[in-house]
This record gives C-alpha cells, structure tokens and sequence, in this order.
C-alpha cells in the first residue's frame, strides 16, 4: 500500500485536522500550495468510520489533480480521532516523525493515509499539530535553533536546537481566561454573554501583564491577581470592555512571568495574527524581538515531514 516512489512526482493531500476545524491542501512536489479549503469540521463531530468517507469527499478536487497520498496532523490522531497513533519522544525531528507515521488500513491500494504522531516531552508533556507548525516554521525561517510561541487555548512554548524539538511547555492561558471569564464572579465585571466581544485595550491589557509579571516577583501567582478585576471594577477604574482586555493581560503576564524572557531574548510567534496579537503586544512592551509566521507553517511542516518518509 505505501509505496512512495509511484506518487513522488504529483501533488499530496496536507491535512491539518483539530479538535474545532479541518484544513486541507494541496501541495506541488516542490511544496507549493496549489489549491486549500477549510471547513468547521472538527474531529468531535464523527464517529469512527465517517472520517475517511468525509476526508476523500470533502478533498475530492484535490484527488482529481493526482494527489492520492494523505498526511494529516492535529488531533486527527489522538484516541478521538480515525487513529490513535504513539507520540514521538523528544528529540524529535522531520526525520524521526516520518518515522513513527501512522498508517491507515483503508482496503484500498490506491488510497494511502498517514497521520503525524504528535509529540511528547518525557511523560510530563505532549502536543498533536503545533509539532508539524513549528517544524514547518522552521523550514520557512531558515532556522535550527529557536524559542517559538503558539498561542491559543493551550499555548505551546517550544524550544527547536539543531533543528530538533527538544522541550516544551504548555499553559492553559486560553482557557483559564475563558473559565474566568464565563464561570467565575469575574463575568460580572466583563461585557455581557452574547454582546459582540470587545477589540483589545493595549492600555488595559498592559496593565494587567505588567501587575502579573511584577507580582510573580515576590512569589504571587494568577490566583492572587485575578480578583483585582472585580475590584477595580467595583470602583470604575475599568469599564466592562477595558476588564476583559486586563484580564487577558493578567493571564497572559502570568505565563510570561513563567517563561522569565529577558529583553535581548527572540521568540518566533506562530499563529493568525488576530491569535498572536495580544503576544506582539506583550513582547514589544517587553523589548522583546519577535519573528511571525502564520497559519502555513502547517503546510511547510508536513511538506518536510512529507519528504522525509522512506518506506
């Protein structure tokens, strides 16, 4: 079934499939990106047997320019997804990913599916996607060595060395905001449910960020600042849509404390910038530089993947 050396030559099937989303691309040999979609299709919304038929259909103008090879990423391949497929243990390079693929048993000779195994660090981490963008990041960048950021509802910080990730860490920022944002006393002092959400204070955000890095200075955390935006809400130093952007700057200063970045340090930042808006913000204030790269990393990482698999 997974015989390369007949396809090697025509256009493959990128698939970045997640929890809320399902992208997909068609990628020229040489890994330009011919043709893509994308639909709101998470993984959450089938059942076992429906990927395939989805992926095939959904892709089938792709199939007809000869692309009949499919290597997908994201949590496509968690025990969620059409195949559980084993992380792939730091150091991990292009190399050793298109190693540990895992392979789909489709009953059709014609019809070839991989899917990128994620990542882990030890026992203490793991990640499914960001693996394939910072991969992906790289290639575009021309880089071996970087700290990479991807923001999002589990922000991913990543450490590349000789072109292999070696470490990484996770914070919940992008949920922890959401929990305290909708389910704590704090959504009295926000915009009300279903009100259109509020565009960034820079002044309110940074605020919030400076208080939390300051703060983690002598030992405290988010649990200890979060109640500053009822507060000073109660007393109107903040208007609803300027306690949503404090807040944000107060779990985000949080998990920049965490990181301890000092001024001359560089961090590529991956992601749509309207998701990486708040993080150039940050990292400016910072003194922080910064490298951006949007949502194609996807499709560089899979295309480096891609021409690393031996079969």
């Amino acid at each position: 079934m997974k015989t390369l050396a007949s396809i090697t030559n025509h256009p493959f099937i990128a698939v970045d499939w997640g929890t809320s989303s399902f992208r997909a691309a068609l990628l020229a040999p040489n890994g330009e990106v011919l043709d893509e979609l994308s639909t709101p299709r998470g993984i959450l919304g089938f059942k076992r047997h429906e990927f395939v038929p989805y992926l095939t259909a959904t892709c089938a103008r792709f199939t007809a320019a000869e692309g009949q090879f499919f290597l997908l990423s994201g949590m496509i391949g968690s025990k969620n997804g059409l195949l559980e497929v084993p992380y792939c243990p730091c150091p991990a390079t292009a190399s050793d990913i298109a190693a540990a693929l895992g392979w789909v048993d489709t009953g059709d000779a014609d019809l070839n599916i991989a899917i990128v195994p994620g990542v882990r660090h030890g026992f203490d981490d793991v990640m499914r996607g960001e693996e394939t963008q910072v991969l992906g990041a790289a290639a575009v960048l021309g880089v071996q060595d970087a700290l990479m950021v991807l923001p999002g509802t589990h922000s991913k910080w990543v450490q590349l060395a000789g072109g292999a990730i070696t470490q990484f860490n996770t914070f919940m920022t992008g949920e922890f905001y959401a929990l305290l944002a909708q389910h704590s006393i704090l959504a009295k002092s926000l915009p009300e449910p279903g009100e259109k959400p509020a565009s960034l204070d820079a002044a309110a955000f940074l605020q919030g960020m400076d208080r939390a890095i300051k703060s983690s200075e002598s030992g405290q955390s988010l649990l200890g600042n979060a109640f500053s935006t009822r507060v000073k809400s109660l007393f109107n130093e903040l208007q609803p849509a300027q306690a949503a952007s404090y807040l944000s700057g107060l779990v985000i200063g949080d998990e920049l404390a965490a990181m301890r970045l000092p001024a001359s340090s560089q961090v590529i930042v991956i992601g749509s910038p309207t998701l990486c808006e708040r993080y150039n913000l940050a990292f400016a204030h910072l003194g922080v530089q910064t490298r951006a790269i949007g949502n194609q990393a996807a499709w560089a990482g899979l295309y480096s993947i891609y021409g690393q698999i031996s079969v």
